[in-house]
């Protein structure tokens, strides 16, 4: 629309000089005043339903200049910092009769709807603002986790807690979850239990509206705070990846102390299982030599001991027993050793002849009326050879372990040494052995000690197999421990030398505790869970 203004002049003409003019008088001429006029179109735009996160469109708004006069676009902007965006902002002079264009965007990032404003301002001074009005909404799924985050307190070690996280869709389309991950601390206190047989293997479709519930686990398997996520991978363009994090804390409900006194004064029966090969000649003197270390470690203790030699291939005492009250023991000892000397079978079978001297009317079986076996004393087996067992019946290691262990009332009055071959190879110094397969066995069935053949220093090995064999090794704790709490300590001095039995629940020394010493063992225990 053109504006104009009417104004009325008047002009006088003077003609001089001529008779054949008049004055004329003009009345009311149009006078045209120069204006710009904005037109713009569309006034309004509905982008409808898009798809969020991977659809986007455009719209292009024209401004147009109907007027006579330069129109000057000084600013073009949106109202709200929305979804929507202007890629081209076309600010400055548009001439008459000429136009320019805005583009706007749209581009959903959720589940959502949208407007806005497109504010035109210029220098019409009619319309110094135009509005364009803007819509739209996005169709996406959106992905709902419940709890977002749960602290399972303390817990006690032995005990558990569950939890249930809901994995919903409040969006308005199928939420994927294509990854389902679950991490955690180390140790490892935490787990999802198996969604599989719920839902099937991934990818998981959850409708609009729908969920799935996912089970977390809690066992403390210490006393340290622990932490675990479940980390949800989906297709919500927003939250592609998120995310239910998880705190604890185990604690220990009680705590038990069993204390025990060593009690080294016991009554020992030893019967030596000797190899008399032809290989065993040095191996024989380093036990001759080397028995004084052995019998005064009874001697200084005080205690009833009882010894007899049988060898590798014969059931047999070779001599007479040796007793706490006899002269001279070590004399006697070396010189049953020396009746022994080497010139036995060469297939040794020391587990088969000490089974033969400790069952039926064995020398040193209960019914022997050589008085050997004594029911409340221990019971000790110290097999010494530089070969393997040489097997000789169906039995096997655990058969012999098993016999002997029948022989008496308790475990702890039972115990088997050995003086053989290193474990795996065997060894060479001294002459050299073969591993002591089978007595082997046996010794870590029973709990003993399995001392080298090839050592230089034989008083230390009698000596130490002389206080293995007196001293009480194991000692049964009153109730189940949380094995990694255990803590012992000899005459209240902390000790290492020790393994716990879980088998038998009990502590068992590697280096045994000197007689009287006091015993302590402290430990957690497990909760009583409801």
């Amino acid at each position: 629309m053109f504006k104009y203004a009417l104004r009325i002049l008047f002009i006088t003409i003077a003609i001089t000089g001529c008779s054949d003019y008049e004055l004329v008088k003009i009345e009311d001429p149009i006078v045209v005043t120069f204006a710009p006029e904005i037109e713009v179109d569309p006034l309004n735009h509905d982008f409808g339903a898009l798809s969020a996160g991977s659809e986007t469109q455009d719209i292009v708004v024209t401004v147009e200049n109907l007027g006579n006069s330069d129109l000057n676009l000084s600013n073009i902007y949106l109202h709200n910092n929305s979804k929507f965006t202007l890629t081209s902002i076309p600010i400055g002079i548009v001439e008459p009769l000429d136009s320019v264009e805005i583009v706007a965007s749209y581009s959903p990032e959720t589940y959502e709807i949208n407007s806005d404003i497109i504010s035109i301002l210029s220098n019409d001074e009619d319309e110094p603002e135009v509005q364009v009005v803007l819509g739209g909404s996005g169709d996406a799924p959106i992905v709902y986790i419940d709890p977002e985050y749960y602290d399972f307190g303390t817990i006690y070690l032995g005990c558990d807690d569950v939890l249930d996280i809901k994995v919903g869709n409040i969006g308005n389309s199928n939420l994927i979850i294509s990854d389902l991950e679950y991490f955690s601390s180390i140790p490892d206190d935490f787990a999802m239990r198996d969604y599989l047989n719920d839902y099937g293997a991934l990818p998981i479709t959850i409708a609009p509206g729908g969920a799935i519930y996912l089970e977390v686990e809690y066992i403390p398997l210490d006393i340290l705070d622990d932490s675990a996520y479940i980390e949800v991978t989906s297709n919500d363009p927003a939250t592609p990846i998120a995310y239910s994090d998880h705190d604890g804390l185990g604690d220990y409900e009680g705590w038990a102390l069993d204390n025990f006194t060593q009690d080294g004064e016991v009554s020992v029966d030893i019967l030596f299982v000797i190899d008399n090969s032809g290989s065993m000649y040095s191996n024989q003197l380093n036990l001759k030599n080397n028995f004084d270390s052995f019998i005064n470690a009874f001697g200084t203790a005080g205690v009833d001991y009882q010894i007899a030699l049988i060898t590798t291939d014969n059931a047999s005492f070779v001599g007479d027993i040796i007793t706490s009250s006899t002269a001279d023991p070590v004399t006697e000892f070396n010189d049953q050793v020396d009746t022994i000397g080497t010139h036995g079978s060469a297939y040794e079978r020391g587990l088969l002849y000490a089974y033969n001297a400790t069952s039926g009317a064995g020398d040193a079986s209960p019914t022997s009326s050589t008085g050997f076996f004594r029911e409340p004393a221990r019971l000790v087996v110290v097999y010494v050879s530089d070969e393997p067992d040489g097997g000789g019946s169906s039995m096997t290691p655990s058969d012999h372990s098993a016999h002997l262990l029948s022989l008496k009332s308790s475990s702890d009055l039972i115990v088997a040494h050995a003086v053989a071959g290193d474990y795996p190879s065997g060894c060479s110094g001294n002459g050299g052995a073969q591993f002591g397969d089978g007595y082997y066995d046996v010794v870590s069935d029973l709990g003993g000690t399995f001392m080298s053949i090839c050592a230089t220093d034989w008083s230390v090995t009698m000596d130490t197999l002389a206080r293995d064999s007196m001293a009480i090794m194991s000692f049964p704790l009153s109730d189940m421990p949380i094995e990694d709490t255990i803590s012992v300590s000899v005459d209240s001095v902390s000790s290492t030398d020790w393994i716990y039995d879980s088998s038998a629940n009990s502590i068992t020394f590697t280096v045994a505790p000197s007689d009287g010493s006091s015993i302590d063992v402290e430990y957690a225990i497990y909760a009583e869970c409801n």
